[in-house]
């Protein structure tokens, strides 16, 4: 603002928005109650919803959501908002969304949003690296947001749940997934998965640096450098490397049987990723 000079409408109505959206009520002034039609542009914020009972209206590349995240799974009929780092701005104009939430600090800059709908970019995988914490916050704002607070509620007792019981007596481990048939993603400190395996009693091998996402890239033969843990691989892995490959069938875990399949999970996930992978850890 220029000294002495009004503030125009434009700045006006720009300056409410952003204070709405600071103060956690990002819906439009002609929509009471909660928002009803929801764009959720990450998979995370996504699976939250659904799991706090309430619809998408759409979803950042929602058909590959399915394969990916797996549960919950989106409602039928769920709109496929474009891809996750950078949405169809013409196709989310059309929908006439209430709400967009997005994860901070990536894809696509909130202020693109705003012409469109009120924008709630909640914080998940940050400097901070406690991604669990964040995600149990992203419960409770959606929940207030939505109305939904005792289900809320419920989501984090059956995270407590999941998670109260130490597995015990197992080995460290290591948690990957197959980038391609050369390069694995390692997850460590940062990542949501070790956050579960972690209170789940299991000590992670990797020790080494990680991105803001908790994961570092490496090749197979970086897991030959721990020989004695056990390997827990995030499907889907590549059938041919671990059928045929020779580098694969040298690795002392896989000679030694200490292999574990899981089944797909959203390794950059919520609350229901979390409980879902606290679940799998218990056959693995």
């Amino acid at each position: 603002m220029t000294a002495g000079r009004p503030l125009s409408r434009r700045q006006l109505v720009a300056g409410a928005a952003a204070l709405a959206m600071m103060t956690g009520r990002g819906v439009r002034a002609e929509t009471p109650g909660p928002p009803e039609r929801i764009v959720a542009l990450d998979w995370a914020l996504a699976e939250t919803l659904v799991a706090l009972g309430v619809a998408p209206l759409a979803v950042a590349e929602a058909p590959l959501y399915a394969k990916r995240v797996v549960v919950p799974a989106l409602p039928p009929g769920t709109a496929d908002a474009g891809l996750r780092s950078w949405p169809n701005l013409e196709a989310l104009r059309a929908l006439r969304p209430d709400l967009v939430v997005a994860l901070a600090g990536y894809g696509i800059a909130p202020a693109r949003l705003e012409a469109i709908a009120p924008v709630r970019a909640l914080p998940i995988y940050t400097a901070a690296r406690r991604p669990l914490a964040l995600a149990r916050e992203a419960v409770t704002a959606l929940a207030g947001l939505c109305g939904r607070e005792a289900t809320g509620r419920r989501l984090l007792a059956g995270l407590d749940a999941a998670l109260a019981h130490p597995i015990l007596g197992q080995r460290p481990v290591l948690i990957v997934k197959f980038a391609d048939e050369r390069v694995v993603d390692i997850y460590g400190r940062g990542s949501l998965f070790d956050d579960v395996a972690r209170a789940r009693g299991l000590e992670n091998a990797w020790r080494g640096p990680t991105n803001i996402w908790g994961f570092a890239s490496a090749g197979l033969e970086e897991l030959a450098r721990h020989p004695e843990t056990r390997l827990l691989v995030i499907e889907p892995a590549p059938a041919r490397l671990l059928h045929q490959s020779a580098i694969w069938q040298a690795l002392p875990q896989q000679r030694a049987g200490r292999v574990g399949l899981l089944p797909p999970a959203w390794v950059f996930g919520g609350v229901p990723s979390a409980i879902r992978f606290a679940r799998l850890l218990e056959a693995a």
